[in-house]
């Protein structure tokens, strides 16, 4: 963050988050700031200091001028802020965008907005954010010798992505969540003149803010229309830049970076479509010249110069193609790449079928290389990071990595296939934090989505049942934010729809529906049963009754018979047959079930009372058990990590030892406040499970790893049985203080 002036800033009066000097006070000098600003995702570029919504987890590889062994080309990643000293080719333009945007300062009634567009691959994200910030931090704009830079991408919250990195700055930390909601809920108000002013008051309370001003760069603008569902967040988003932007004390300004193709959906905010007409960058294309200080300059700082016939080669595969600067960019990586092992850069080019076909060369290796299961994965990977829209293209998504995790035990596997193609000199997938802290996966261009040929055969065999699984997904999250509300459910031929939706899942593995979608289709059922009944009760009502009974014992008939069939089998009905039994209250009447070896993962069953039941085997992972009672349970090789049996849920003599499959996986769980008492954790890892204030009398532990277990105290271990259990340090307890002689021995 960037130093405060000697004197407390004036409170101001005026603002309406009760803000003033005390709250985001800053007493630092600059150096002290600037380090600070790293710490909470800022970083010094000059003059300036940037903030950024979405904070890069990669490793970078280390950078050095001395040896080859650093590759200085950022393949299909754009330029960031910190990568401004290697960003050659684009000084003219860099200088040009400099004089606009100071232009925009010249006087008070200017609004403040600099579009910068082009089409996708032009090299607008890298001429912005390593091109025009890092210039505004070695020239500032006249009378303001150093600014404040926010840099989010809108994703599918934008109104949050804002209000966090504003927060970020505010509070110094790089997870502010009760402010970033504070200032959430100021954008998203509206003023006694019906304009959204959150964004200029919630600046206007920053310290020395006049010496100081705040630039919001917005990259990746057209997320707002792919990405964004909610029409009236999209207003206030807008509303909230353009207000700020256009404030006459000249404290806010605003920096966007957009896809030319998206100019048409501009045209719902008349006022941002007018400032992309009148004082819009269209991002010219390189020159030859251009191109080759951009392909040659990053090498030479390198320490290494590449040969002219090589330059020229690339240049002229370059030149004139469309979106060719990411795919230019990705073959100088695998070039680099060869010279390290002594291949010469036209052997290197010849292999990888040139500029053009750079990255689906290296996508379509790696894919190669992997095992069949784990190209089953992959293909789940990108299916899922990619956005179907509904004018037949598609763009890249973000994801969390949780998203992908869909079946059991695959999270090492996962993991594993995301670094091949994220790893230092590959760079097809990129992974991040988003503003809550939780990882997040994304490709890293959409060149790869235009060029991989196996990727676009994936989607166009599946692509209405991929866009049929994201309406779902949209529709229940819309559903979940308005507080499940009842209006917000599917009925008629939507409905109809998603039914035949499930019905196909089964013979797609590489298309999974979340828990929140699929518990939005059994509500919807649910839901239309009731309404056809009100509907019709008047006219047919003994008859309907009848009907509606004779069709709702059908399904309860047909869920018992399932939920006690012993096959171990996969069965996708599963989950909707223990969500309708569980809605309607006849879950529990079944008194015990046997659903061994599902894939139930995100199951919702709160204070469900079934006793002696078998989930061995099953994918129990980010479950809702708490308050059940679930006593004599057979949890042998389940997956439970991240799931929930708080709140006195009732474990009582329950089994999580490893079966024949494999081991029971409970990283993260929680046990808080619940009841293992005889419970057996024979051979088990439990990593990150909050075992705090849980009964564990008589709970078996032997050869049990509880080092890294939470709330565990000698009191709580009193009674349990240990031996050869690996605890805590702080625990005094022997390890071995149940062990039989021959154990011990």
């Amino acid at each position: 963050m960037t130093a405060a002036p000697d004197a407390d800033p004036v409170p101001r009066s005026d603002s309406p988050l009760g803000l003033d000097h005390t709250t985001i006070q800053q007493t630092a000098s600059q150096n002290e700031g600037q380090v600070i600003g790293s710490m909470t995702g800022g970083m010094a570029i000059g003059q300036v200091t940037v903030y950024l919504s979405q904070l890069p987890t990669e490793k970078e590889p280390p950078r050095s001028t001395a040896t080859l062994g650093d590759n200085p080309y950022q393949g299909l990643k754009a330029f960031r802020e910190a990568d401004g000293d290697r960003f050659f080719g684009r000084d003219r333009h860099i200088q040009d965008l400099w004089q606009r945007f100071q232009s925009l300062h010249n006087t008070p009634d200017t609004i403040r907005l600099l579009p910068i567009y082009g089409p996708s691959g032009s090299g607008k994200s890298s001429l912005a954010r390593a091109g025009l910030i890092p210039a505004l931090g070695r020239q500032p704009l006249p009378g303001r010798d150093r600014a404040r830079v926010a840099v989010l991408t809108p994703g599918t919250h934008p109104l949050e992505a804002l209000a966090t990195v504003l927060a970020r700055i505010v509070t110094q930390d790089a997870t502010p969540i009760a402010k970033a909601d504070e200032f959430q809920a100021a954008l998203l108000q509206t003023a006694s003149n019906q304009q959204h002013e959150g964004l200029r008051r919630i600046a206007g309370v920053f310290p020395d803010i006049d010496a100081l001003p705040l630039i919001v760069l917005v990259d990746q603008f057209e997320e707002l229309y792919t990405l964004c569902d909610d029409e009236q967040v999209r207003r206030a988003f807008v509303d909230n830049l353009l207000v700020a932007a256009c404030d006459r004390a000249q404290q806010v300004s605003v920096i966007i970076t957009m896809r030319s193709d998206f100019l048409g959906a501009t045209q719902q905010h008349p006022q941002l479509n007018q400032l992309f007409s009148s004082q819009g960058f269209l991002v010219p294309s390189m020159t030859p010249d251009d191109l080759a200080v951009a392909i040659a300059a990053p090498a030479q700082q390198a320490g290494y110069e590449l040969d002219k016939a090589t330059v020229q080669l690339l240049v002229h595969e370059a030149q004139g193609q469309e979106g060719a600067l990411p795919l230019l960019q990705f073959a100088l990586t695998q070039i680099w790449e060869g010279l390290r092992q002594g291949i010469e850069p036209v052997d290197t080019l010849e292999r990888i079928g040139g500029v053009g076909g750079a990255v689906a060369t290296e996508a379509q290796r790696i894919y190669n290389s992997l095992s069949e299961d784990e190209q089953a994965i992959a293909r789940c990977i990108f299916l899922s990071l990619i956005q179907l829209n509904d004018d037949k293209t598609a763009t890249r998504r973000r994801a969390t990595l949780s998203e992908l995790i869909t079946e059991k035990g695959d999270e090492p596997k996962v993991r594993n296939i995301i670094h091949q193609f994220a790893r230092p000199g590959v760079w097809i997938l990129v992974t991040s934090a988003n503003q809550q802290q939780v990882e997040m996966v994304e490709v890293a261009h959409e060149a790869l989505i235009q060029h991989w040929k196996e990727l676009r055969d994936w989607l166009n065999q599946q692509w209405e049942f991929i866009h049929q699984k994201q309406r779902i997904e949209q529709s229940a999250q819309e559903w979940e934010k308005h507080g499940y509300s009842k209006d917000y459910l599917w009925q008629g031929k939507l409905l109809y729809k998603a039914k035949l939706f499930l019905g196909e899942r089964t013979t797609r593995s590489d298309i999974k529906l979340s828990y929140l979608s699929e518990e939005f289709i059994i509500r919807s059922i649910w839901q239309q049963k009731i309404s056809l009944c009100k509907s019709l009760c008047l006219l047919l009502f003994f008859p309907f009754i009848v009907f509606a009974t004779y069709s709702h014992l059908r399904i309860i008939n047909s869920a018992t018979i399932e939920l006690s069939q012993n096959d171990c089998q996969v069965n996708a009905n599963t989950r909707f047959f223990l969500r309708y039994m569980y809605i309607t209250g006849n879950l529990n009447k079944l008194g015990s079930i046997d659903i061994c070896g599902e894939r139930l993962n995100g199951i919702q069953l709160p204070q469900v009372r079934l006793y002696d039941s078998r989930f061995e085997n099953s994918n129990l992972s980010n479950s809702n058990f708490q308050g059940a009672i679930l006593a004599g349970s057979d949890f042998r090789g389940a997956v439970a990590a991240y799931s929930d049996f708080s709140n006195n849920a009732n474990l009582f003599n329950s089994d999580f030892r490893c079966s024949d499959d494999g081991c029971s996986y409970l990283l993260d769980a929680t046990f808080e406040d619940s009841s293992l008492e005889n419970a057996n954790f024979q051979g088990i890892n439990l990593e990150g499970v909050n075992l705090q204030s849980t009964n564990l009398r008589n709970t078996d532990f032997t050869y049990a790893d509880l080092s890294q277990s939470i709330g565990l105290t000698d009191e709580l271990l009193k009674h349990s049985i240990l031996c050869r259990t690996i605890l805590p340090r702080h625990i005094t307890l022997s390890q071995d203080r149940n062990c039989s002689h021959d154990l011990q021995d």
